[in-house]
């Protein structure tokens, strides 16, 4: 169940096809059907480029899109001197086909960087970044021209703007809001004279993901991905913002009902004492799952809190569901059962028809798949407002300890 529960990101399409397997052949066409989108989602990948020259912060935004500290294990080498000395790809922790590829740095003095630019396969990523700071180079024009020849999109960050903040801010007639819109105008113009006729461009700074153009760079992303891309790639990313959390609410639901299809396709036998049929395997299964992506399991917990400088318990604090944070068991399973009054109405299936008409029509009847559906649905809405209130709880606590000042 592991290769399903971490590869299953499926489109409108997909859904309909597996309802038209089980029309058709019934559930053992079904379940080939599901075992063949599993194997398809397998082979989903997300290849990102991330260039710029050395120095720009690309190995930075990369640990950023990856949510990683500087000193965790898989983060992306940084520093003002060179640190990648050839493309190297660096993988989601949770997702290891969601990929960022550093490149070298293009401003050193032994690095043949027209040679690179005609021998380089830039078509081979789903998209790419150029990382620059302070000026546009001849180097990220060159990037630029070489981008657009590949046909595919790219995007231009424009790092360090907490520096230019700082530097600006000394200035006695500094406004900010002025400040960006010269920026933007400036990166803009020198992207349209590389022949880019509508660049996308985006100021960043890694110490405050918060602000500034971070967001939108994601939802940019997002939306030149393929249906199935889009919903790895949010649920990939780190929590920074409670917008972050609700893209991560919507993209986990689409993997709560492909796994509540695949319960419904699965031959079980009633709960004791609760007239209901189930895979509470399979419910444990997807609830850890949900967790670890919200960011929510002890490991996730215990490096946030080394990060903002607190504890675990603190960053707990304030949340009223702490079986959340507890060991998941069959016994839980059925607690969160007992609790909600919609799953104990499904020991009459035929009402739920209404709630998911994608696959309801299909299995209705079957209430493995409306009580697997309804628990996952209620136990992420859960887990999604206790992660709004632990990232409240970690900011409180970066704030107090002034990191990222």
């Amino acid at each position: 169940m592991a290769g399903v529960l971490t590869n299953l990101y499926c489109s409108t399409k997909d859904a309909k096809d597996l309802i038209t397997a089980y029309q058709s052949e019934g559930q053992k066409g079904f379940q080939l059907a599901i075992e063949r989108k599993s194997k398809q989602f397998e082979n989903v990948q997300i290849r990102i480029a991330v260039m710029g020259e050395c120095g720009s912060g690309k190995s930075t935004l990369i640990n950023a899109l990856l949510g990683l500290d500087k000193n965790e294990q898989g983060v992306a080498p940084t520093g003002r001197t060179e640190t990648t000395m050839e493309i190297t790809p660096y993988t989601h922790p949770i997702f290891p086909n969601v990929l960022y590829y550093d490149f070298h740095g293009l401003n050193t003095p032994t690095f043949p960087v027209k040679k690179f630019m005609t021998e380089t396969n830039f078509s081979q990523f789903d998209l790419s970044i150029i990382v620059t700071t302070v000026r546009f180079t001849e180097n990220d024009n060159l990037l630029a021209v070489a981008l657009k020849k590949a046909g595919k999109p790219f995007y231009l960050v424009r790092s360090k703007i907490d520096e230019t903040i700082r530097a600006e801010s000394r200035k006695k007639d500094y406004n900010q809001e002025h400040m960006f819109r010269t920026l933007r105008e400036y990166y803009t113009s020198s992207l349209q004279v590389a022949g880019i006729e509508k660049p996308a461009v985006f100021l960043y700074s890694a110490f405050d993901l918060d602000q500034f153009d971070f967001a939108e760079l994601k939802e940019t992303v997002v939306s030149n991905l393929s249906e199935t891309q889009k919903n790895l790639f949010i649920t990939a990313l780190p929590n920074t913002s409670e917008a972050a959390l609700e893209r991560k609410r919507e993209a986990l639901w689409r993997f709560i009902q492909m796994l509540s299809a695949v319960s419904g396709s699965i031959g079980v036998v009633p709960i004791p004492g609760l007239s209901l049929a189930c895979d509470l395997g399979l419910i444990i299964s997807g609830i850890l799952f949900i967790r670890k992506n919200l960011g929510l399991d002890e490991a996730s917990l215990s490096k946030l809190a080394q990060r903002v400088g607190t504890s675990v318990v603190d960053l707990q604090r304030g949340s009223e569901h702490g079986w959340v944070f507890g060991e998941i068991t069959r016994h839980q399973v059925v607690l969160l059962m007992q609790r909600s009054k919609v799953v104990m109405a499904l020991t009459i299936a035929e009402p739920f028809l209404h709630f998911v008409p994608i696959l309801g029509s299909v299995f209705g009847a079957t209430s493995s798949f409306g009580v697997t559906l309804m628990i996952l649905k209620n136990s992420l809405d859960t887990m999604v407002e206790t992660a709004k209130i632990v990232l409240q709880n970690a900011k409180a606590a970066a704030s107090s300890e002034g990191i990222g000042n």
